[in-house]
């Protein structure tokens, strides 16, 4: 099998958003400045909450994301304004991969969750769930919400042909693994 990459993308219409949300929360920056410095009002509170999203915002449309399959692993890099982060997962540690479906309560328990997603990729989102040895040995089951495209969807499918399946069959093999395991 040949290596497959997958590089994030940016749709026009999320660029747009998130750039007219930038802009608002640049100006509420900027208006709290002039506040202070013209009228002698410091909030820090104010000024640093509008900050922080304002640098959460511009962190989520500058971060590029690349997956990438090789012959062992799957490799999710995200490249943003704080640094690079490389995460390596094998194959035979995935349990599933899923669509991404909202829920307030999952019937899976995953200890760790990583967002690997642009906000200005307009392709769905799916789960990549796996298990990794955690603290003291115990495994602990992990989650990445990335948007690989149909390409690596299809190279994902052959190399894990009974692993791209619907979130309820992934339930299902996990309750089941969990009742033989005890």
């Amino acid at each position: 099998m040949e290596k497959v990459v997958v590089k994030s993308e940016a749709s026009r219409k999320n660029l747009i958003v998130m750039t007219i949300a930038a802009a608002v929360f640049a100006a509420l920056v900027i208006f709290s400045l002039y506040k202070w410095i013209a009228h002698s009002l410091f909030q820090p509170v104010e000024l640093m909450s509008e900050a922080m999203v304002l640098f959460v915002l511009i962190e989520r449309m500058t971060a590029k994301y690349t997956y990438e399959l090789d012959k062992k692993a799957l490799r999710l890099t995200k490249h943003s304004l704080l640094g690079q982060v490389v995460h390596e997962v094998p194959y035979r540690d995935i349990f599933g991969v899923y669509r991404y479906k909202p829920q307030l309560i999952g019937v899976i328990k995953f200890r760790r969750t990583y967002r690997f997603n642009s906000a200005l990729d307009s392709r769905d989102v799916w789960t990549l769930a796996y298990t990794v040895s955690g603290v003291k040995g115990k495994m602990e089951n992990r989650r990445f919400y990335f948007k690989p495209g149909q390409a690596l969807l299809t190279a994902l499918q052959a190399k894990l042909p009974d692993k791209v399946v619907p979130e309820e069959q992934v339930i299902r093999d996990v309750i089941t693994k969990d009742q033989e395991a005890k």
